[in-house]
């Protein structure tokens, strides 16, 4: 490799790396204290960077809001990724597959708090901020990762039979479209668990069920409706 392209790739490589580190940082951040109340001057410190190498790389504190939240789901499809690309995993009906994909939550209740809080902040700020769903496309598609991988699990459940709602005398189960299960059940399932990663125990009622017990709950609730 010629001089000079090694010395841009190395350029290159180091200011992915500077990226990163600003990214990690900022989610930490925003996952303890908030986005609204974080300013550019306290994400460079955090970062042990001057604000004006901060600006070169995040023109906005959207722009970086906007990058946490890729970064931060990327690391949770990782770990449904993990259970997805086991060699026993395809074996599984689709039933056992939704059952296993589904059984994550607690795990990843207890060990991504941060997780949870960043995104009802996230949320919270596009909202506030108004964020065009353009703005938001490269977001979308990372969360469409995750999508992918239940939406396929529910297919095959209903080709051989494991997965068989249609059938159930609740014709709001009975005549639910694939994404509208595929919604309610992760959508309900991550309120949950980000409810309880935010309040935890705030209140003497919350310690009346441990919230682990809670979400095996849910999940019970959501398999059970999912076979005739």
């Amino acid at each position: 490799m010629p001089a000079a392209e090694k010395r841009r790739q190395e350029q290159e490589n180091l200011k992915a790396s500077r990226i990163q580190h600003i990214i990690e940082c900022t989610f930490n951040l925003f996952a303890e204290k908030g986005i609204e109340s974080i300013t550019m001057n306290e994400i460079a410190s955090e970062a042990e960077i001057g604000v004006a190498s901060l600006y070169r790389y995040f023109v906005t504190k959207e722009d970086l809001a906007i990058e946490c939240a890729i970064y931060a789901w990327k690391m949770e499809e990782e770990i449904f990724s993990d259970i997805f690309s086991s060699p026993d995993y395809e074996d599984l009906s689709g039933y056992e597959q939704i059952k296993i994909l589904l059984s994550i939550f607690p795990r990843v209740m207890t060990t991504q708090g941060n997780f949870f809080r960043f995104v009802y902040y996230f949320d919270s700020f596009v909202k506030k901020q108004s964020l065009s769903p353009e703005r938001l496309n490269k977001y979308e598609i990372t969360i469409d990762a995750l999508k992918s991988i239940v939406m396929k699990a529910l297919d095959k459940g209903k080709a051989d039979g494991s997965i068989s709602y249609s059938k159930l005398s609740n014709s709001a189960i009975a005549n639910a479209t694939k994404d509208e299960m595929y919604f309610t059940i992760m959508h309900s399932l991550f309120a949950l668990a980000q409810k309880l990663s935010l309040s935890g125990e705030m209140l003497y009622m919350d310690k009346a069920v441990p919230p682990e017990k809670q979400v095996e709950l849910l999940i019970n609730i959501v398999l059970n409706s999912l076979q005739a």
